[in-house]
Order: structure tokens, then sequence, then C-alpha cells
């Protein structure tokens, strides 16, 4: 395969972990266009021109057996339709009693929201989502009113309105997020409503029967009282980790507010947690 098909070649160096710092930098001085570092060493990526250039014998000559190092020739990178194959790796999928799928994805059954993941969170595709969205399905009572905090994708408020909410207000300070949450109430034809800013631009009084809110613990903590004097009977939070739960508990109890359902899912490496909490009085 010719240089002129490719764009870019990878190299492929072993080495032990002593010998990486300075393996670095000779194959950045040498032109390298980026790493991946791994288990044995690093895959380095040079121009598809190196292949034929003065460096590629400056380069194999790194290679040092009495160090156990060992450097491949370069070998072609063939160019992908990288979003073509970003958009095999999506698929429907049912959260609960609902289907999510992206638009180029054939309808697998109702009812169903259509979300084409972009910039803004919230596509079924993260663990806190789903967790979110099986905890407000739970709880959800046709005519109800939602607010969604955080709402991102606007997947929560969408869901809300498919399965029978009577209104939906998403709140997200993002404006990516508010112009991607609005594409979405459009190709589902649902009245999403949606608010860019904090909690501190709602209204004073509580309206919603339920309150939801994806957003990291962190990101909760100063708005939580904020939230539950907004909700009138179900708050429902994710985007906690597992270490953050009992904590979570506590301010929601100081709030007026009890567990009654809960969900864990590990992601990544992460343990994340949601639960979902009845007013008590």
């Amino acid at each position: 395969m010719s240089a002129a098909s490719t764009i870019a070649v990878a190299v492929v160096v072993e080495a032990p972990p002593a010998e990486r710092e300075r393996l670095l930098a000779e194959l950045y001085a040498l032109g390298s266009l980026g790493l991946e570092e791994n288990d044995a060493g690093f895959v380095a990526y040079f121009p598809a021109t190196f292949a034929n250039e003065p460096g590629r014998s400056e380069l194999l000559a790194l290679g040092d057996a009495a160090r156990h190092i060992r450097v491949a020739a370069p070998e072609p990178v063939v160019p992908q339709d990288w979003e073509a194959s970003w958009r095999r790796g999506l698929a429907p999928r049912q959260i609960g009693g609902i289907w999510i799928r992206p638009s180029w994805c054939e309808s697998q059954g109702e009812p169903e929201l259509v979300i084409d993941p972009q910039q803004a969170f919230g596509s079924g595709e993260h663990a806190t989502t789903r967790i979110a969205l099986c905890l407000l399905q739970e709880g959800l009572v046709r005519g109800d009113r939602v607010l969604d905090v955080g709402s991102g994708s606007g997947i929560l408020g969408l869901a809300a309105l498919r399965l029978g909410a009577c209104l939906a207000l998403g709140l997200d300070l993002e404006r990516p997020a508010c112009a991607n949450a609005r594409e979405n109430a459009a190709r589902n034809g649902l009245p999403l409503w949606i608010l860019c800013g904090t909690p501190a631009a709602l209204s004073p009084r509580p309206r919603y029967e339920v309150v939801v809110a994806n957003m990291l613990w962190a990101e909760l903590r100063p708005w939580l009282a904020r939230l539950a004097a907004h909700c009138q009977r179900r708050l429902v939070v994710s985007g906690a980790l597992e270490g953050e739960r009992a904590r979570l508990l506590e301010a929601c109890r100081e709030e007026g507010f009890e567990l009654t359902a809960e969900r864990s899912e590990a992601q990544s490496g992460d343990a994340w947690w949601g639960g979902a909490f009845e007013r008590t009085g």
C-alpha cells in the first residue's frame, strides 16, 4: 500500500517502564504526531511520508535488544470513516419501558424517543442516565408536572412527556445543551420547555410533582434545598458515586425526603448510584 493512500503510519515500540520516559522524548523529537501508551510500551504515529524519510532509520535505531527495546517497522494507518464507525457502535436501547434510539436506526418498538448523541449529555449510553430514566418511570403518574435539572439532551423530560406527564421543563446552564434539547423535542414532536440557567431562575413556589436531577453530587449539593422546595412528591437524583450515597441520603432527609427506591450500575471502573425519594410531610 502506498503512502499516498494512508493518512499516517504507526510504529509499535515495546520497552520496559524504566526506558519509556526517554523514548517518549526521542519519539516526539523525531516528529511523532501522537502516542498511545499500552502495557508493552507505545504506538507512535507519524506522517505518512515518514516511512520514506531519513528519520525512519533513526527511529529503528532506537531498538536495543540489550535494553529489551523493540521498534517495529512503520505500518500504514488506513483511513476510516470514523463517524460511520461511531454510528455503528450505537443501537436502540430499551431502558425500563421506553426505547431510546438514534435517528439512523430502525424503530424497535413503542413507546420510544429518538435521541441523536451530540455535545449535550444524555443519550442512554451512560449509567447515570439509565439509572435516572428507570427511577423516573417507576414513580411517574399520568398528568404529573416534571422538572428536569441538568437536562442535557432533554432525554428525561422528553421521556416523562412520552409516558404521560402533562408538562416538563428542562433546565441546563449550557447553551449547546439547551439547543440540543430543543432539537430533540422537535424531532420527537413533544412540548418540552427549555430554560437556560441555574435553579435560581425558577419561580420560588413549588409547582412540580416530580423533580429529577442527573448531576454529579458536587454540582447538585449547592442546589438540593432549592430543588427540594420545588418538589411536591417525588425527587429523583442520579450522578452520585456509591461512596457518596450516605451523604446524599442524609442531605435529602434534611429536606424532608425519604429513600423509596435505588439503583446502581458499574461503568468504566466507576460505581454509579441513584435514588428516588418521596416527600414525608
